[in-house]
């Protein structure tokens, strides 16, 4: 079985034909899923005929920004992952409750690219690591209380034994990519700039056993 079912679909959302055609090749890694590519006007259609996608927004940095204020106001929100000039800045709370569940800089690879929608699609949230700490500056709201997944907690526990990401990949048999988006994603739930202060935090908080 692949490691990628059950299947779902993305509908990639872009103006510019070679950007939109990148992020569709990208997305070919994940096998048997259905993608999509439609311009901003055509995305509320789209979403009426596959409400269950999760749209992949390959825009400025301002239009994205106006998208998901607009989708706002929509009956149902989709799971986003957006591809941005300034990832760290679009990972806002606001945007966050108009269904951003990732954010990743434009020149993401193929692989963060899909795994980014694997992430999404089991239920997490997504931050790429470049752009975790301006994105701590600028929003303090990332420290939210969300709680940690039972993955992310596995990987937590791992981090404060000192493990790296291969040794953590290794011993969860999960890529590199994947561990990255969770320490990611540990990082930002806890508010931590690093590993040792996530770890830090997570002891005082009771998330660790001393």
């Amino acid at each position: 079985m692949s490691r990628d079912a059950p299947s779902g679909t993305v509908i990639v959302v872009a103006h510019d034909a070679m950007e939109a055609a990148r992020v569709e090749v990208a997305l070919h890694e994940l096998a048997g899923w259905r993608i999509e590519v439609c311009k901003p006007r055509q995305l509320r259609g789209r979403l009426d005929e596959r409400p269950e996608a999760i749209v992949a927004l390959v825009l400025d940095d301002a239009e994205t920004q106006q998208l998901l204020r607009a989708i706002g106001g929509w009956p149902r929100s989709p799971a986003i992952v957006a591809l941005c000039d300034d990832p760290g800045r679009r990972w806002t709370s606001a945007a966050r409750a108009l269904g951003l569940r990732a954010a990743l800089p434009r020149r993401a690879t193929a692989e963060e690219v899909a795994g980014a929608v694997r992430a999404v699609h089991a239920g997490l949230l997504v931050l790429h690591p470049e752009a975790l700490v301006p994105a701590l500056a600028g929003d303090t709201a990332v420290a939210s209380g969300t709680p940690l997944t039972s993955r992310e907690r596995e990987i937590l526990e791992l981090m404060a034994d000192g493990a790296s990401n291969r040794m953590i990949a290794s011993r969860l048999a999960i890529s590199r990519h994947t561990v990255k988006f969770h320490v990611a994603s540990i990082l930002a739930k806890l508010g931590a700039a690093s590993r040792t202060e996530a770890v830090a935090l997570a002891l005082r908080s009771g998330l660790l056993a001393v």
